[in-house]
């Protein structure tokens, strides 16, 4: 079985999800249990019993699915060999999501979610659960602006990535203005009269050469990165001085370069601090999405274009019609969807063949670019509602 797990310390990416997405086997096993970074709950294997325990009731559903003893035996030994790998137990996140397809692959992701402890055994994977992880999320891009390096990183929430762009923009000043470039440095040539007949040469001051060759440098660098991001809209966070902030802001031809900038020397920041600090400066703005999308959805509520009704919803997700999902934390329905009769048949337990709806509809919202986010029973836009949807007509 292939093993494979999550990139950047078992992180997801939006990439990964939708692959996950489209997974569809005969024996696909969702499990999600809360862990613990440090402490007494790692020193005594709590995290381990917990796995344990979801791994006894797997046994009882696959024998009860009609699975015979070596079969359980064979599938289920990926999933205790992490039992006593304790590496892997001391190296944990706050949630753990083991996704394992049968006999073909076993996803692990460790992730700063609180899960519920879940199992769920069917013909998808359940992921309704990782959702929280791209809530308040999104993409955005860094700058790193010095006359002596230009660096350009992608970035949302938990990640950050290096763009390579040697190739599009000049790596420092002296590769725009030619290499003999050097600073106007003021000469200084003694004369008469002690200070009053002190002389100065060169070209002037040498400010107003420097900021032309800056100013050149800069449109440079802003020609080369509209090849490739003349057609983004995501925001663009500078990391540089403030001079070449104003600077850079002033010339550029993107046209959502962010009101607030890492300030300093961006030289002197490793990747991981100019996410930190770039990433303060942004949350807001992601955060503020949500609540104009709730606020959106209030407002068109009496035209038609929202629904609380996952007999509407559902089939709405799966013909890419939603823009906005919201669901409500520990909220979900669980029954059948007839795609001929684009009718549901609501269940009553999570057993197969059933399935959870809303974990479908969440799915293939985010499968065609829209929005879901999993909330608090306050924060839904309508009140005592379990899931909500703004519709793109």
């Amino acid at each position: 079985m292939k093993i494979i797990k999550g990139s950047n310390d078992g992180l997801i990416s939006i990439a990964q999800f939708k692959e996950l997405a489209d997974v569809h086997a005969r024996n696909c096993v969702s499990i999600y249990i809360p862990t613990s970074r440090a402490g007494e709950q790692v020193d005594k294997g709590q995290d381990q019993k917990r796995l344990k325990n979801q791994l006894k009731d797997l046994q009882a559903r696959w024998t009860e699915m009609g699975f015979k003893d070596n079969e359980i035996q064979h599938k289920i030994r990926p999933l205790e060999d992490l039992l006593g790998n304790s590496h892997f137990w001391r190296n944990q996140s706050d949630g753990l999501a083991l996704l394992m397809q049968d006999d073909n692959a076993l996803y692990i992701y460790t992730l700063p979610l609180a899960f519920q402890p879940v199992l769920l055994v069917s013909d998808h994977f359940y992921l309704k659960p990782l959702i929280p992880f791209f809530n308040d999320d999104g993409t955005y891009y860094i700058l790193a602006l010095s006359l002596q390096e230009i660096k350009l990183f992608e970035c949302s929430r938990h990640f950050i990535t290096e763009i390579f762009i040697e190739d599009l923009t000049p790596e420092k000043l002296e590769d725009a203005v030619g290499y003999d470039f050097r600073e106007k440095n003021l000469q200084y040539r003694s004369g008469q009269g002690g200070d009053a007949g002190a002389m100065y040469h060169g070209h002037g001051s040498g400010k107003n050469d420097k900021d032309q060759e800056i100013e050149k440098f800069f449109r440079a660098v802003d020609t080369g990165l509209m090849r490739i991001m003349k057609e983004e809209k995501a925001p663009l966070i500078l990391a540089c001085v403030e001079r070449y902030h104003a600077l850079y802001s002033k010339i550029t031809k993107y046209a959502n370069v962010f009101e607030s900038f890492v300030g300093g020397n961006p030289e002197q920041y490793d990747p991981v601090l100019l996410h930190e600090k770039s990433w303060e400066l942004v949350k807001e703005y992601f955060r503020d999405q949500r609540k104009q999308k709730a606020t959106r959805l209030q407002h068109l509520s009496a035209k038609g274009s929202t629904s609380y009704d996952i007999g509407e919803i559902l089939p709405a997700a799966l013909d890419g019609l939603i823009d906005t999902l919201f669901i409500q934390v520990h909220a979900d329905q669980y029954g059948l969807y007839d795609p001929e009769e684009r009718s549901i048949i609501k269940g009553t337990d999570q057993r197969p063949p059933n399935a959870s709806l809303f974990n479908m509809a969440a799915v293939h919202t985010l499968k065609n670019g829209g929005r879901v986010f999993i909330a608090e029973p306050e924060e839904m836009p309508f009140e005592e509602t379990d899931i909500n949807a703004l519709f793109r007509y």
